[in-house]
């Protein structure tokens, strides 16, 4: 249904080779075969598109080009077999690049078993969609053959493919992806009513969901379950650091019957903290969750670890799909809820006289630190609502963030950039980084409020964005990221596709790539609270809990509290 074309087969396979070049990170082999699947179809359909209208424009203008008939029989051979030459070369070479890109982020390169599985099941693929686009093709010739009885040959050709574009948009938007939104939050939905295995009832009242709670068990959703059934208690701190220890407080609440009453809900979240007596600890942490509902404890369990058990953490629930769906779906909720819960809770604290009010600090990963930034119009404004923020994995998408990193001191990278003398806010790709950007220059002293955005050089969902698609990042051009490839390079359109394709896989990355961000985040509360210079908050009594070897004990404890309740 589609023509032959030697110019389609060469782009198809020139795509191939830049789809197996390496990325951000590794893929197993069907995710290899869907990749370079779509991009093979998309070169193929490209080099017919180009024949197509070269062939075209030659008749218009009148231009011929000729040749003997053996030149006319061999260029074609000759051609390809020059590009085949150079194809071979590159899969090989990509191939073994690829292997040495796998190596810098800890993760198993593909093995040449799963190399052939990926390229048999992107030659399948690629053939399945090229034959789709023939269907379509052959559609429009139909409606062509229709209409130009009455109408010229080219707005006949105008009207089919407007016509033919129209339904596919239908299929895919209305349908496909419809059909693709209603089945995961069916999913989620029915996982949002179960409680994970290993997770139980907490007996504390310092908890909600416990018996003394305003919120109910059965009411805080599967993710608020499993918040406020896992983490450390009083007797596991006083474990780990040797010294007394307070009842963490830990306050959530699910979701609302209406979704649109999501102050209601926030206000639920107050009253838990002052049943609790959140409002006389000496640090609350509002951590904002991601779609499903779910908080990072690697973002909660540092704090109760080095203040002793002195906090609060409050989060609340705004809806039960992935962040994924609520991306696909819309941010407004994601943002609303952030808004009133950190404005409910900021309400609360000015009541409290200013020498008994906690220090209030924010915090989100993913969509959570999107959602979290939304909450305030500048840095001006972060400086002046908290004692500090904690942001991790912040998508591309987040306006703060863009625009922090765009204002960034000449010579200092995308991927860490260095803004205003760092005096306040500091990007990490790693712990050390609180101290010195990435090319080891110290950074100058911190003041507080403190703001860390916490983003590995090789996280797509901080990179993914549209410009990739024409426009070369500086976090590829600069090559200042510590666990990217340098072999890694940008080609407009297939870069943007293979990023895109790594988000899917981002969370597979071990600890300190990817979007997995574990033990690092214990060092960066620690800047963040002042704990490694004594300049936190003065309730904490910040100088007896320095200690060189807590950090350790406590990464190595919260690693240990997650993995016992999953066995469980």
């Amino acid at each position: 249904m589609l023509p032959s074309s030697l110019l389609g087969l060469i782009f198809a396979l020139a795509l191939y080779a830049v789809s197996v070049s390496p990325s951000l990170l590794p893929r197993s082999w069907w995710w290899h075969a869907a990749v370079s699947g779509v991009l093979m179809s998309a070169g193929y359909l490209l080099g017919i598109v180009v024949q197509t209208v070269g062939a075209w424009a030659m008749r218009a203008t009148g231009l011929r080009i000729t040749a003997s008939e053996r030149a006319e029989q061999l260029f074609p051979w000759v051609l390809l077999s020059l590009f085949l030459v150079w194809f071979l070369r590159a899969v090989v070479m990509s191939f073994l690049a690829s292997r040495r890109a796998a190596a810098l982020v800890d993760m198993p390169a593909e093995s040449p078993r799963g190399y052939v599985l990926g390229v048999v099941g992107a030659l399948v693929l690629a053939y399945v969609l090229v034959g789709l686009a023939g269907a379509l093709a052959w559609v429009g010739s139909r409606v062509v053959h229709l209409l130009d009885r009455w109408l010229p040959e080219a707005l006949a050709w105008v009207i089919a493919g407007a016509a033919v574009g129209l339904v596919v948009f239908l299929l895919t938007s209305r349908v496909l992806l419809h059909g693709v939104i209603s089945f995961f939050s069916r999913h989620a939905w029915t996982m949002n009513s179960r409680t994970a295995r290993g997770i139980f009832q907490p007996t504390e009242a310092e908890r909600s969901g416990s018996r003394d709670s305003l919120s109910s068990w059965e009411s805080v959703g599967g993710q608020g379950r499993v918040f406020l059934g896992r983490g450390p208690r009083r007797a596991d701190i006083e474990a780990v650091t040797g010294r007394p220890a307070k009842e963490p407080i830990r306050v959530y609440a699910g979701m609302p019957q209406d979704p649109k009453d999501l102050a209601a809900r926030a206000g639920v979240v107050v009253e838990e903290l002052r049943r609790t007596g959140a409002f006389d600890r000496a640090v609350i942490v509002v951590s904002t969750a991601t779609g499903s509902g779910w908080v990072d404890e690697w973002q909660v369990q540092p704090v109760e670890y080095l203040t002793g058990g002195d906090c609060a953490t409050a989060s609340m629930q705004y809806s039960y799909v992935p962040s994924s769906i609520n991306v696909l779906t819309g941010l407004d909720v994601s943002v609303e809820a952030s808004r009133q819960l950190f404005r409910a809770v900021r309400e609360a604290l000015d009541e409290v006289p200013e020498h008994r009010r906690p220090a209030v600090y924010i915090s989100g990963e993913s969509l959570g630190a999107f959602a979290s930034q939304e909450v305030f119009a500048d840095l001006d404004d972060v400086m002046a609502g908290v004692s500090g923020a904690l942001w991790v994995g912040t998508p591309s998408f987040t306006p703060l963030h863009r625009a922090l990193t765009r204002a960034r001191h000449r010579g200092s990278p995308e991927v860490a950039p260095v803004y205003d003398n760092a005096r306040h806010v500091r990007f990490v790709n790693a712990p050390e980084d609180l101290t010195a950007d990435v090319y080891g220059r110290e950074l100058g002293p911190w003041g507080h409020p403190r703001v860390v955005f916490a983003q590995h050089p090789s996280d797509p969902v901080v990179w993914c964005w549209w410009d990739l698609i024409w426009d070369r990042p500086d976090w590829l051009r600069e090559r200042a990221g510590r666990d990217v490839s340098r072999d890694m390079e940008f080609t407009r359109g297939a870069t943007f596709i293979q990023v895109l394709a790594d988000l899917p896989v981002a969370g597979t990355a071990p600890g300190g790539h990817g979007h997995t961000y574990h033990e690092e985040l214990v060092p960066l509360w620690e800047g963040i609270l002042g704990l490694n210079d004594g300049s936190g908050p003065a309730r904490l009594g910040t100088g007896e809990w320095v200690d060189p070897d807590m950090r350790t004990r406590i990464g190595q404890a919260v690693s240990a509290n997650i993995a016992m309740s999953d066995r469980q």
